[in-house]
């Protein structure tokens, strides 16, 4: 979670208290913020449909808006597009594909917070090869300060004349 405070947000918080505000408890946003950035990474990935291992290069750039509230809650969304090749260690077929994930995380206090991550990649294969859509559905939720279990879902829609 990113917290954030500058220079000239301090000291409006301060001109604030100076003036006599007291703190607003209608959920007031104190700080929103957008970033973007972008990242390639390498790892591999199991392909369900081809039954091999894939060496996978992906270019991802990440939108994200977040926000502060005056209660101290915290709300970051983020859009997640990426540009991936996998080659199969095996076949040696190349897979290209794009893949869009939305982000949630949302933390009403220092002890609670959920993350959610939900995204489809598209690969597909030249000619005949055997395509994939694969689903990912990922949820981490803190509960009263203890990290509850991780849930991890991945399917695979295997789709070609190979499937």
């Amino acid at each position: 979670m990113r917290k954030i405070v500058t220079t000239k947000q301090s000291l409006i918080m301060a001109a604030f208290v100076i003036v006599g505000l007291t703190a607003v408890t209608t959920c007031a946003q104190t700080e929103n913020q957008s970033t973007k950035s972008r990242v390639t990474e390498t790892f591999i990935f199991p392909n369900d449909c081809t039954s091999e291992l894939m060496d996978v290069t992906s270019t991802s750039t990440v939108n994200c808006h977040d926000q502060l509230r005056a209660d101290g809650s915290f709300d970051e969304k983020c859009e997640i597009r990426q540009d991936v090749t996998a080659v199969g260690q095996i076949s040696g077929n190349t897979f290209h594909g794009s893949a869009t994930f939305k982000d949630e995380f949302v933390a009403p206090d220092a002890c609670n917070f959920r993350f959610t991550n939900r995204g489809r990649v598209h690969l597909i294969s030249p000619g005949s090869d055997v395509n994939a859509v694969i689903t990912f559905d990922d949820i981490i939720i803190m509960q009263d300060c203890v990290l509850l279990p991780d849930q991890h879902f991945v399917s695979f829609d295997c789709r070609g004349s190979n499937s």
